[in-house]
């Protein structure tokens, strides 16, 4: 359905502007004089005059877009509004413009007599797999209203984990940053002089000094292939992460290698606690929700495992011994799970377990953060001490040949 800019004018003669996604003009132009308003101009948006229809330029839905959506949603079903008009409120106040484009859609669905699942069911880019289940759970139980607001608190808290990682990651990717471009400038500025320098006294060089010579003239003649073999090793590793194998390469990495392997199994517990709690807890079955589960893991590798898990519980063998025979996931995590399938009480464990699998991935993260930074300090602290001590070694030697 096209998307259509317009400006009309009221009886006042005052000018509005405004957006539609209609079948044609002539309906757009059909609905406005329906409602009073005298058309201006109307344009068909397309890539040519509006950048942003290209979808590299549209703003990406973020889980924080989606946390806020959902507990607006559950406040104005909870006052008693009706679905239909309950999204044509809140597709008037998204600030996110997909977002709010796939409001429109989902609107004029439901106002065709689909229902809600079915129309978030059509856009699998927006809406994970894990809300379109659980709407369809509270469509069924006539819980809307609760299960919106259970997914609100649920995108909370994984907006909350996201926001950990990326904060205990930041410092130490701009403290790397910073000590490559210190380098950089030091090899193609800073000691180019020194060798003008050195090159006009007869003197010998220690071999670190002629190979720091020889390292520096490379950067300074060739400075633009090591930029571009940077980028084109950065992309392809993006490249790379993004193919089956990179995942399973990078996802045997993240639960093999120390420190990050406890910092990934911390994510991933508190990923499987609180989404498999929040699914059970609004009547998703045990094997759908794992389904779900295994997508928002984040590790390929786990993620097959998985499989294995699924299979056992539609053997009829539960949750806790599929889980414990990988041999991954914490004791606590597994004995709370076992404590809950006896008394009934599953999805109240797995909420539990993940309110502390949130403050280990925390903790860990810090513990991780403190492992990075200084390695990094030494590494930089290193490259400039062996760069000081090749240009200042021979002048030493032309200041004491000089006293003499």
């Amino acid at each position: 359905m096209p998307l259509y800019s317009y400006k009309v004018k009221n009886e006042a003669g005052k000018l509005f502007t405004g957006e539609a996604k209609v079948d044609s003009e002539e309906e757009l132009r059909r609905l406005l004089l329906d409602k009073g308003y005298t058309p201006v101009e109307i344009v068909e948006k397309n890539v040519i005059n509006d950048i942003s229809q290209i979808r590299l330029f549209k703003p990406r839905v973020k889980v924080k877009d989606l946390a806020v959506f959902c507990r607006q949603f559950s406040i104005v079903l909870e006052a008693g509004v009706p679905i239909a008009n309950a999204l044509d409120v809140l597709r008037e106040q998204t600030t996110n413009r997909t977002l709010r484009e796939c409001l429109d859609d989902v609107y004029d669905n439901i106002q065709k007599g689909i229902a809600l699942s079915n129309a978030m069911r059509q856009h699998p880019r927006i809406f994970p797999e894990m809300l379109i289940n659980m709407v369809e759970a509270g469509e069924i139980s006539g819980q809307l209203d609760l299960v919106f607001k259970r997914m609100a608190i649920q995108f909370e808290k994984e907006n909350k984990l996201n926001q950990k990682i990326r904060g205990a990651l930041t410092y130490p990717i701009i403290v790397t940053v910073v000590a490559i471009a210190v380098i950089m400038i030091l090899m193609v500025a800073v000691v180019p002089t020194f060798v003008k320098v050195l090159a006009d006294f007869d003197v010998e060089m220690p071999i670190y000094t002629r190979i720091l010579i020889a390292v520096s003239g490379f950067f300074k003649s060739f400075w633009f292939i090591i930029l571009g073999a940077l980028i084109v090793i950065g992309a392809g590793i993006a490249y790379f992460s993004r193919t089956y194998e990179g995942k399973i390469f990078f996802g045997t990495l993240a639960i093999k290698l120390p420190v990050i392997r406890g910092v990934t199994r911390n994510i991933m517990t508190a990923r499987l606690t609180r989404t498999l709690g929040t699914l059970m807890s609004s009547g998703v079955l045990l094997i759908q929700a794992m389904e779900v589960v295994q997508k928002v893991l984040g590790n390929q590798v786990i993620r097959e495992k998985i499989d294995g898990v699924i299979e056992e519980i539609k053997k009829g063998r539960g949750l806790t011994a599929p889980l414990a025979a990988l041999n991954y996931f914490p004791p606590m995590v597994i004995s709370m799970i076992r404590i809950g399938e006896e008394s009934g009480n599953l999805d109240f464990a797995l909420d539990k377990s993940a309110d502390f699998y949130d403050e280990e991935v925390e903790a860990s993260l810090a513990m991780l953060t403190s492992f990075i930074e200084p390695a990094i300090i030494i590494v930089l602290a290193l490259v400039v001490g062996f760069i000081v001590l090749s240009v200042l070694t021979p002048m030493f030697t032309i200041y004491n040949e000089m006293s003499f």
